[in-house]
């Protein structure tokens, strides 16, 4: 059995942000504007709620098949419901998808060691259930730097709105 998660370096500076705008929230509430109070709270919780789904997303796998973990939900796949195992790319952004007997569940290039996990999925399903960009992508994968960057900066972006608030700027 092996778990797999969302990436740690995208779920520590997306967990800061919330922190931030949760303080942030609190300041606004305190001293803002109406629409401040209602701008910044709604984002907060919007983003909170993300947080919390990226941080129990969970992909098992077993001989059994695959399990999806999400906040308050499962999804259990046995290896014959799965009927194909495709990808599309748009820019850095890569997004697999397991076609089932039930759906279809996409993957992303955003969870940790996520080629280990498409090339075992390619591996377990066989090679007329998986596309031949599949198993291409596997010889070179594609990083998603951009949304790390993103999250950090805006970290920094928050605290200058936090900052600039304090000093009444």
């Amino acid at each position: 059995m092996q778990i797999y998660k969302i990436k740690k370096a995208f779920l520590i500076p997306f967990g800061v942000s919330v922190a931030l705008l949760g303080i942030l929230s609190v300041m606004m509430l305190l001293t803002g504007e109406t629409w401040e109070k209602v701008f910044i709270t709604l984002i907060f919780f919007v983003a909170l709620a993300v947080c919390i789904e990226a941080s129990y997303r969970q992909i098992v796998t077993s001989d059994d098949g695959l399990q999806i973990r999400k906040f308050f939900r499962t999804k259990n796949l046995t290896w014959p419901e799965i009927t194909h195992l495709g990808m599309m790319v748009v820019r850095n952004k890569v997004y697999f998808l397991l076609t089932t007997t039930r759906g279809f569940t996409i993957l992303s290039n955003l969870i940790e060691k996520h080629t280990l996990l498409i090339a075992f999925l390619a591996g377990r399903l066989g090679e007329e259930k998986v596309e031949t960009e599949v198993r291409d992508y596997l010889e070179h994968p594609i990083e998603r730097l951009s949304l790390l960057i993103m999250t950090w900066i805006a970290v920094v972006v928050i605290i200058a709105v936090i900052v600039a608030k304090l000093m009444k700027i």
